[in-house]
């Protein structure tokens, strides 16, 4: 009970901090990336609509820098310096571009490849690689080290290679566990080498499982999505809701442990758990949503049989919103 009062305490403090870190970002969006992006689409050729400009302007612009980086910042104890803003942001910018050579653009990988080793060597055919070159290059020229920003960029490569696995029905849940986890820690990474500090061993692994944690999360909101789609994901393919909720929750507290072991200051370590397990409980609200269904197919997840509502949580529910609050001030982020 002490822990559970302990951690509302501290929740209007996250909440102000994440309210003006997106405030502080849109406002360097304005300055620089919305103008960029501005600029390119006078150039447009149909390879960008709408939802990619405004995935890149208003979603991982913002989101990467204001929550990703902004949240490390908490756990170094130190502010985000300019150029680190700048190269973070300009990486965010990046995702979504990146993602499309594989899911849209269908792009070969060896071309794919030669674009995150020789940047400044080549250019794109079309404006979507276009714009994707002149934000990586941006973001490597503002890195404290540019050579680990590629390093990691050729990781977050690999794993969307293997992440076309997913299409297979033949997939088993370990192999589509290791694929969830390279892919998302991956990016964790590729964000996070734009920081100047050296990463311990402690940290490198702890970074590995809180971005798979991320993905699953991803992926138990975008269960609807992904069955349509045809993607195997640990939440499309489960036959059981609990068997799901077990494995989310045992990556939640590798997390923590992991947290633990990094080299940073306590305070620092408890700050950034806190601000963690607000994010991590939203997954345990959609857990929650789509269990209820099990009731009405004997007791089993059987994804074929339901509707797009039984499957679409919406946190902007006001009981969604509450019910994350409550399993974050549930949370227990101390050191075992």
């Amino acid at each position: 009970m002490r822990n559970y009062f302990t951690n509302l305490i501290h929740l209007t403090g996250i909440l102000l901090s994440l309210f003006f870190n997106i405030r502080k970002q849109r406002r360097f969006v304005g300055k620089t990336l919305a103008i960029d992006i501005a600029e390119s689409r006078k150039s447009d050729d149909n390879s960008l609509d709408e939802h990619d400009y405004k995935k890149m302007k208003g979603y991982y612009g913002v989101a990467v820098p204001a929550i990703l980086g902004e949240s490390y910042c908490l756990l170094r104890g130190r502010s985000m310096s300019s150029d680190e803003r700048y190269s973070i942001t300009y990486l965010g910018a990046c995702t979504g571009l990146f993602d499309d050579f594989f899911d849209k653009r269908h792009l070969l990988a060896e071309y794919i490849r030669t674009l995150i080793d020789n940047p400044f060597a080549v250019t794109g055919n079309t404006n979507n690689e276009t714009i994707f070159l002149e934000f990586y290059k941006k973001a490597l020229l503002h890195a404290t080290d540019s050579g680990l920003v590629k390093q990691y960029a050729f990781d977050v490569f690999e794993a969307q290679l293997m992440s076309k696995k997913q299409l297979l029905s033949e997939l088993d849940p370990l192999e589509i566990k290791n694929i969830t986890i390279q892919k998302g820690g991956s990016s964790l990474l590729f964000y996070r080498s734009t920081f100047s500090e050296n990463m311990s061993d402690e940290e490198i692994q702890m970074l590995k499982i809180l971005g798979g944690i991320g993905q699953l999360e991803n992926d138990i909101f975008d269960v609807y999505k992904d069955y349509k789609s045809g993607v195997n994901t640990l939440a499309t393919t489960t036959s059981t809701i609990g068997e799901l909720r077990q494995t989310y929750m045992s990556l939640m507290h590798e997390v923590f442990d992991l947290v633990h072991k990094t080299p940073y200051a306590r305070s620092h370590k408890l700050k950034f758990l806190r601000t963690l397990s607000l994010v991590i409980s939203r997954g345990l609200v959609c857990l929650d949503f789509l269990e209820n269904n099990e009731s009405s197919t004997g007791n089993t997840f059987k994804i074929g049989q339901y509707q797009r509502h039984d499957l679409v949580c919406d946190m902007g529910k006001p009981i969604h919103f509450l019910k994350s609050i409550h399993y974050y001030a549930r949370t227990n982020i101390g050191k075992p």
